[in-house]
């Protein structure tokens, strides 16, 4: 016998949820619609809990959340630069090899 699967969360608090994200990286619905290329309407209908079971649009706007609170984590970018000093202040080799990996960086942008 096939059971049915039950919704992981009410669409009304996933909606909220949604918005206070949001909200806290400081973004419009317009904003995340230019981002994610996907209708303002169909964004706002998502926050208000009204969601479709296909959620490809869904999908993009979680990614696109994901991706701008990672940018916005100063301590994960904060880790990797101490991180780096670190590296570079244990010897001349070390500061030559950093330099390098730098250089190479720049190169591929």
């Amino acid at each position: 016998m096939k059971q049915r699967r039950k919704p992981v969360a009410d669409p009304k608090v996933l909606g909220a949820e949604l918005r206070e994200r949001r909200k806290s990286l400081g973004k419009t619905l317009t904003e995340i619609a230019e981002i994610t290329s996907v209708n303002v309407g169909q964004l706002s209908r998502f926050e208000n809990g009204q969601m479709k079971r296909d959620g490809g649009n869904l999908q993009k706007l979680l990614a696109t959340l994901q991706k701008l609170e990672a940018a916005n984590s100063p301590s994960q970018s904060q880790s990797v630069v101490e991180r780096f000093a670190a590296i570079i202040k244990r010897s001349n080799r070390h500061a030559e090899a950093a330099t390098a990996f730098v250089d190479a960086l720049e190169r591929l942008m």
